[in-house]
């Protein structure tokens, strides 16, 4: 099997980017540089292991759960099924909450998953007081194994948390909570590629109509905010107008900002 070949099933299985992942597995299964890969794409590439990766993406499995690492504010973090896979949109959100952060703040990462924001802004904000919640235990678990992989381990806390209820009062106040919760509505998610469909379903839609968990996050967080406090959540393109509202209703003041798309995707909103 060559790079070539791989491209060509990959692109007939309707892969996007067919020739970028097949590149990826070549090199991360045979430990070519992709260099040396791209210089002869008609190279025999003796691999089982590549044989049955190519098979996996063939399926539409994810190429970062094949891979099981995935890169995110320049950082390396493992993924699996338990958890999201970092997004480049996720990105927005991390330098947005890591630049409303005072000097020595205090930041929450709400609904955490891989916990991929918690650890960059504990990674690019050393002086911050990280904490990080999710849910569910496995997820919490992979946020754990991200934390200790980023050697910020002993200064992220993490803890169970449904966001869908008042945080508790023993947790003092935050300069900032991050949030990236499920937004998807219901009906979008039935339309999305095929990709998707590995990923744990209750990470990406709320069931309804993808702003019920942003609703909780405002309701349930803003009364741990300090006094200049700021939520930031990501959301869906067309949903600016909506959480603006839900931030309002809230008592906070809400501005959005766009992606590297031109698209709004993260809203942050500030104690009046």
């Amino acid at each position: 099997m060559t790079l070539r070949e791989i491209t060509d099933r990959l692109r007939a299985a309707g892969v996007p980017d067919a020739g970028f992942d097949g590149l990826i597995l070549a090199s991360f299964f045979t430990g070519r540089s992709r260099a040396s890969l791209m210089a002869d794409r008609d190279a025999d590439l003796i691999s089982p292991e590549l044989q049955l990766a190519v098979a996996r993406r063939e399926r539409r499995e994810p190429l970062q759960y094949i891979v099981g690492e995935w890169e995110f504010m320049g950082l390396p973090f493992e993924v699996g099924p338990a958890c999201l896979i970092p997004r480049q949109d996720t990105e927005l959100l991390c330098r947005v909450a890591i630049d409303l952060l005072p000097a020595g703040g205090r930041m929450l990462d709400m609904c955490t998953g891989s916990g991929c924001v918690a650890v960059a802004a504990a990674v690019l904000r050393p002086d911050a007081r990280v904490s990080a919640a999710d849910k569910y235990r496995d997820a919490l678990d992979a946020a754990k194994l991200n934390c200790e992989k980023n050697s910020v381990a002993d200064r992220v806390e993490l803890f169970v948390h449904d966001v869908t209820e008042p945080l508790p009062a023993d947790l003092g106040l935050f300069d900032v909570i991050a949030s990236n919760p499920p937004y998807i509505p219901a009906d979008e998610f039935k339309k999305l590629e095929p990709e998707l469909s590995f990923e744990p379903r209750f990470a990406l839609t709320d069931g309804g109509d993808g702003l019920s968990l942003i609703k909780a996050v405002f309701e349930n967080c803003s009364p741990a905010l300090t006094e200049n406090g700021s939520i930031a959540v990501e959301h869906g393109a067309d949903q600016g107008e909506a959480v603006r509202r839900i931030a309002l209703e809230a008592g906070l003041v809400p501005r959005t900002l766009r992606d590297l798309e031109g698209r709004e995707r993260v809203t942050a909103a500030a104690k009046k």
